[in-house]
């Protein structure tokens, strides 16, 4: 088939699914009659050039939609053979909350599933939100989990809630698997007697998983090709140790309780976010080997002595970009480094209690709310030192006198752009206040 031609009828076939998925949700009792006598005015009803496009562009086509049962029934009216082709669409998606009544979702679950795998296809995606209550629910759960393990499925993201739910051993020997992603459920009962042949796998997400440091351990062992590694929420866990990993990029750590240490070894780790809310202080770190760690991220507590803050630092010798939401005021914030272009600090320390030696900072940013710490860095391009403020309600001649003891520190900036944002109404008692702590 022409390539022209082809590019030409999956256009047309987009913008007609856009048409038809409007038309039913403005005249549903019109939309497909409506539809049908627009094809036939064009030509294109009665020649079916939709019918002929090749499978891989209607998947592509499919996409797009959400894959639930209204979207299908939307789409089966542009053409006679793409109902049929969505029993060999890829992807996967089934969340209970799109569903009227719980026996019409696994009903839903169960016809497409088998429908599916008996085409013995490997799934690109399988999305699975549900909530399980009866024991015939979980069979079927565990009937259709398998059967598409079984064949094969390359993006994994399952979500059980209301049950302690284990995942079936066969997920251990999908060895296509690039993405999972497991929240609220128990890991399979022979993870740590089989052989994990996740030799695909890129990234991991664990999310509220009964875990423990053993675990971590074989997981990522068994994950050669690891680029992203996320844990959140996972009871269990006291220790976080990542070995050997020459392809590991990114790792996420949210603890609700205590982790006492976390070592990784991945020469080419490049980001790592810690959010730690238990209030001891930061975990002990040795990260010694992961010499292109350029951005770090910590949420959390530091140990309240002078030394907290530096010791932590510390623990990243190559870090440029370094955001920090701390809990409780700091004291003698003192910041030394060569390679940080970047820092951004949420505290409630006073500006007088900072110090830099930090020759290539390029942005400063100290914000007074969450909200404002990640789109200040979005905006910021500017090649010149840039300094941010966003204060609190709170401003006064006091905090404009601070700050200009900060500046008036050697904090290495040569050249500052300093940006100060502040409601429309409190401008004009910025300007009058930063003019008497001047002394004008």
């Amino acid at each position: 088939m022409d390539l022209c031609y082809t590019l030409s009828i999956m256009s047309l076939g987009l913008l007609i699914l856009v048409f038809a998925h409007h038309m039913f949700d403005k005249m549903p009792h019109r939309a497909p009659h409506f539809l049908l006598e627009t094809l036939a005015a064009t030509g294109i009803g009665e020649m079916d050039r939709i019918s002929h496009l090749p499978e891989s562009i209607v998947h592509h086509i499919l996409s797009f939609l959400k894959n639930t049962p209204a979207e299908l029934v939307r789409m089966s009216v542009l053409s006679k053979s793409w109902f049929h082709l969505s029993a060999s669409f890829p992807c996967l998606y089934f969340n209970i909350r799109y569903f009227i009544t719980r026996e019409s979702f696994f009903k839903y679950v169960e016809y497409t599933t088998s429908r599916f795998c008996h085409q013995n296809l490997i799934a690109n995606r399988l999305f699975l939100v549900a909530t399980v209550r009866e024991h015939a629910e979980l069979d079927i759960v565990n009937r259709c989990l398998e059967k598409v393990l079984k064949n094969g499925v390359r993006e994994l993201a399952i979500y059980i809630t209301n049950s302690k739910y284990r995942l079936p051993n066969i997920l251990l020997s999908v060895s296509v698997l690039k993405t999972l992603v497991i929240l609220g459920c128990e890991l399979p009962s022979s993870l740590m007697l089989d052989a994990v042949r996740f030799k695909s796998l890129i990234k991991l997400s664990l999310v509220s998983v009964p875990i423990d440091d053993e675990v971590i351990k074989h997981l990522t062992t068994s994950c050669p090709l690891l680029q992203e590694f996320e844990i959140d929420s996972c009871s269990g866990l006291k220790r976080v140790c990542v070995y050997g990993h020459q392809n590991l990029q990114s790792v996420y750590i949210q603890c609700n309780t205590a982790v006492e240490r976390i070592d990784i070894e991945a020469p080419n780790l490049s980001s790592l976010t810690i959010i730690n809310w238990d209030g001891i202080g930061a975990p002990q770190m040795n990260l010694a080997s992961c010499k292109k760690l350029t951005t770090v991220s910590y949420f959390g507590h530091l140990l309240p002595d002078s030394n907290g803050f530096t010791n932590f630092v510390s623990n990243f010798p190559f870090v440029e970009n370094l955001y920090l939401a701390i809990n409780y005021k700091c004291k003698n914030v003192k910041l030394s480094s060569h390679s940080l272009r970047t820092f951004m600090l949420h505290s409630v320390c006073d500006l007088e209690e900072i110090e830099f030696n930090t020759p290539n900072l390029a942005l400063f940013g100290y914000p007074c709310n969450y909200g404002s710490l990640w789109p200040m860095v979005r905006r910021s391009t500017h090649l010149k030192a840039c300094m941010q403020c966003y204060p609190d309600d709170g401003t006064d001649a006091l905090w404009f006198l601070k700050l200009r003891l900060f500046l008036d520190k050697k904090n290495g900036f040569k050249v500052l752009n300093l940006y100060i944002q502040a409601k429309h109404s409190q401008a004009r008692f910025f300007d009058h206040s930063f003019r008497e702590a001047k002394g004008d």
